[in-house]
């Protein structure tokens, strides 16, 4: 019960963003991600099994990793990205393999960092919770390189401890950088959200 009511005002801030974030991308977003200064925040795409009690970040058998729909719909979205004429610039991932193998198959390169990890969801603890706060608002006071959009490929509830706001796995979130490390989420797209745009986003 005590674990409910603490989270409990996270779940009513992502309710509200749910109510007032486009999941879309718009004509406007769509120019904006191609002129560059955003940052696309995914969720890692579709897994499959579990992580180990204990995970060895060097092995991938300790660890829950992608599926093989996974794979597939990361290479595609990736594709959709470049037919988008969306340009990347950085691209950092979280150390997991779940989180490095989708940004490598999303964008063909990778910088993995171990402040995009994500040691909340195994302690709980409230130090815990304000570190990965802490560390996703430090990498993102690091504007994108000018004229690209910045890639981040981790887990999702980095981005729902600081906001609320849920992410299904290969979802992304489309993020409005400030150099004090806050943010502001203006969209959330799923793969076929990029597919509608590029029906019309040519």
């Amino acid at each position: 019960m005590r674990r409910l009511l603490a989270a409990l005002p996270l779940l009513l801030s992502a309710a509200a963003f749910a109510q007032t974030v486009p999941e879309t991308v718009s004509p406007a977003l769509l120019a904006g991600l191609r002129t560059g200064g955003l940052v696309l925040y995914f969720r890692h795409f579709d897994t499959e099994g579990t992580d180990a009690a204990t995970v060895n970040l060097r092995d991938c058998t300790t660890q829950r990793n992608l599926s093989e729909a996974g794979r597939t719909n990361a290479r595609e979205v990736g594709r959709l990205l470049r037919d988008l004429r969306i340009p990347v610039g950085t691209v950092l991932s979280g150390e997991y393999c779940r989180n490095q193998e989708s940004a490598v198959l999303l964008a063909g390169r990778v910088t993995p960092t171990p402040a995009l990890n994500n040691p909340y969801f195994r302690t709980g603890t409230e130090a815990d919770r304000q570190r990965v706060i802490g560390k996703l608002r430090e990498v993102l006071r690091a504007p994108p390189r000018a004229g690209t959009t910045t890639v981040i490929v981790t887990h999702e509830q980095n981005l729902r401890l600081t906001t609320g706001w849920m992410l299904a796995e290969g979802e992304a979130a489309v993020l409005r950088p400030s150099p004090d490390g806050s943010f502001r989420v203006l969209a959330r797209v799923t793969r076929e959200g990029w597919r509608a745009a590029l029906g019309w986003g040519r």
